[in-house]
């Protein structure tokens, strides 16, 4: 996007800050993650839905991603066993995908936010950022 006053030259025009997907991005423990990167995983596993948040947290000095994700209804049985084996196969998922540790909350399904136009899918609570 080009600003209405010129370079101080005035032979150009100012471009605006570049302010587009920068903001998906999020670094933890040193190693670049990317919503997409999160939903193409959980795309890939039938048992969870499409619907998930992100929350960022700074915890003794260290970066720790929690990922809530809604079980599809069809897996949606209540027993405990396989809502534990569905938490470990998608934290080994994202973990083989981001090589990355991370913890999942399984949710029931509907009870993540829905968003019209771009999803906001990532809440960062570390200080300062």
């Amino acid at each position: 996007m080009l600003m209405e006053d010129g370079c101080i030259c005035g032979r150009a025009k100012k471009i605006a800050r570049i302010t587009g997907r920068s903001d998906d991005m999020l670094v933890i423990r040193g190693i670049n993650v990317f919503p997409s990167q999160i939903e193409h995983v959980l795309l890939q596993i039938p048992e969870v839905g499409s619907q998930f948040m992100v929350y960022v947290d700074r915890i003794n000095h260290l970066d720790e991603m929690t990922i809530d994700v809604e079980i599809n209804r069809e897996y949606f049985s209540g027993e405990l066993a396989d809502l534990s084996r569905i938490q470990k196969k998608v934290v080994k998922e994202l973990r083989d995908t981001l090589e990355l540790r991370t913890t999942v909350r399984l949710v029931e399904p509907g009870t993540l936010p829905r968003f019209e136009g771009k999803a906001k899918r990532v809440i960062d609570r570390r200080n300062g950022l």
